[in-house]
């Protein structure tokens, strides 16, 4: 992002307002403590006349200015003719609307503005970069412009926090630039959101140079995005929404935009099947790049677009939550951990790294959720205190249905294995196979059809030599697992073929391995 100078520009707009400017200025200077409303005369207004959305308001020493009104409204708010000392406090319930309709025109050069009390909102409605950096209850960009509240010459980086909800809504597009449409809000310092924060259409939320933490909601229509992996991780303690939408962002001209617009990925289209090397990026959209850190607390469901191509990012999933969407579109992530309890919901394609669980991981029997591995080049992990826990809401399981839970395993199977897995309860004469390890899928399997008849062990050879019951033409293989609670079973040897009415071969452990051995027939 080009970020302005502040000083630059104020120093540009004032030469501007003193050489062009045709609107009403309204000079408060009567000391006091004054209501908005008030049509007594210089107490504030000169005249009792209230200002209106083409006002330049000066708000100078020793003048303190209550907004008590739900429709107060004025062009710009200013102390800089005396210093920068006048004050605007918001009442609680109350709005004040800031035109800003000319570059250099907000809230910034206001000496104090008190936007904190309960239920307040200062809507901006021109550039937000003029608006105040400071700490609101409600917070609403509805115009243009780029918004940035890390230092600046002068002006020291300014942490802001937004006790209600942030609007990144804007719509219209900026008078000096016809390409530009919406809002570009960019962390230059930690903002913290106690509510929700949404991101409309043609609106973007750039977590670069700084860390957002949103207590409530966030919901994402435009673009959300950090392209450095230095500064922290970002925060959706109360889950993550990004939707569909066929937004295209037209402000090419940011760095970040520029070198990776379009999908670096030629798999995965945007909307209307763009294709790799396009010209515009589409949201929602929410760009994991490479080395950040995410933190969603709660669900997070894609509607939209999730991930950017192969890179080194990380979404953490640290609450208690669904990860899912309208299941039509593919999650592509880098990796993620899970340290809470989620339930997926969706596929989920890891592009990089494999995942690591130290919570629950949840699947629904219900549902076809897999997640898949970028063949060959990575196993899974899982510490030994992670959870399986499925599920199931759709019909009950019957013999020869398996179980797809993670894909793309590869020859090196797991790296690790779950400390408990909980399945649900099957009918009479029915059971579970655990082919975790094996295959990623878990399957029911009837009465045994297979019995072992002998078994014998060559102390010499260290190997085993088996016998069962078989049928002609069928072929058979022999697993092995360490434990029974949990059984993770996995192949010695596989394709044997069938000796008639019994069957009979010679499998040797794996060195130092004690375990479990079973026969079975795919």
């Amino acid at each position: 992002m080009k970020r302005k100078s502040i000083f630059a520009a104020l120093i540009a707009s004032l030469l501007l307002f003193c050489c062009f400017r045709s609107n009403a200025v309204i000079f408060v200077t009567n000391p006091g403590n004054w209501n908005w409303s008030s049509t007594v005369t210089n107490q504030p207004w000169p005249n009792g006349v209230l200002p209106t959305s083409n006002d330049w308001v000066e708000v100078e020493m020793n003048v303190v200015i209550t907004n008590d009104m739900t429709n107060a409204m004025c062009q710009l708010l200013d102390s800089s003719a005396d210093g920068g000392n006048g004050t605007v406090v918001m009442a609680p319930g109350t709005t004040l609307y800031v035109s800003g309709q000319n570059e250099g025109y907000g809230t910034e050069t206001l000496g104090v503005l008190n936007a904190t009390a309960t239920n307040c909102t200062v809507v901006y409605q021109g550039n937000s970069f003029w608006a105040k950096r400071t700490d609101y209850w409600n917070l609403v960009f509805n115009g243009w412009g780029d918004f940035y509240n890390g230092l600046q010459n002068s002006h020291p980086a300014t942490p802001m926090t937004i006790h209600g909800n942030f609007y990144v809504t804007g719509t219209n597009v900026a008078p000096d630039q016809p390409n530009y449409t919406g809002c570009y809000v960019q962390c230059g310092d930690w903002i913290t959101v106690l509510g929700n924060l949404y991101i409309a259409p043609s609106n973007t939320f750039d977590c670069s140079t700084s860390v957002v933490v949103v207590a409530g909601q966030t919901i994402c229509a435009g673009a959300l995005f950090d392209a450095s992996g230095g500064v922290g991780s970002n925060y959706f303690a109360g889950g993550l929404t990004i939707l569909s939408n066929n937004m295209v962002i037209t402000n090419l001209n940011n760095p970040l935009f520029a070198s990776t617009r379009g999908w670096t990925n030629v798999d995965y289209l945007g909307p209307n099947g763009q294709p790799s090397g396009t010209t515009n990026i589409y949201g929602g959209a929410w760009y994991v790049t490479d080395a950040t850190e995410w933190n969603v607390g709660g669900n997070f469901t894609n509607d939209g677009i999730v991930g950017f191509g192969k890179n080194y990012g990380n979404i953490t999933f640290s609450g208690n939550g669904i990860i899912g969407g309208n299941k039509t579109n593919i999650f592509i992530l880098p990796s993620m951990t899970i340290i809470g309890t989620n339930e997926v919901a969706d596929t989920i394609n890891l592009t990089t790294n494999s995942p690591i669980v130290t919570g629950t991981i949840v699947f629904d029997l219900a549902n076809s959720n897999q997640i898949v591995l970028n063949a060959g080049t990575n196993v899974f992990w899982y510490t030994t205190n992670g959870t399986l826990d499925v599920i199931n809401t759709g019909p009950a399981p019957v013999a020869g249905s398996t179980y797809q839970m993670f894909n793309n395993i590869g020859s090196g199977g797991y790296g690790g294995q779950y400390a408990s897995i909980t399945l649900p309860g099957l009918s009479a004469g029915l059971s579970w196979t655990n082919e975790l390890l094996f295959n990623g899928s878990i399957a029911v399997v009837g009465s045994p059809t297979v019995t072992i008849t002998s078994f014998q062990y060559n102390r010499n050879t260290l190997q085993y030599t088996l016998t069962w019951t078989s049928t002609a033409a069928a072929t058979y293989t022999v697993q092995e697992s360490p434990s029974l609670n949990p059984a993770v079973w996995s192949p010695l040897q596989t394709s044997i073929p069938s000796g008639g009415s019994t069957t009979t071969t010679t499998v040797t452990m794996p060195a130092g391995t004690k375990g479990f051995l079973r026969v079975s027939s795919p």
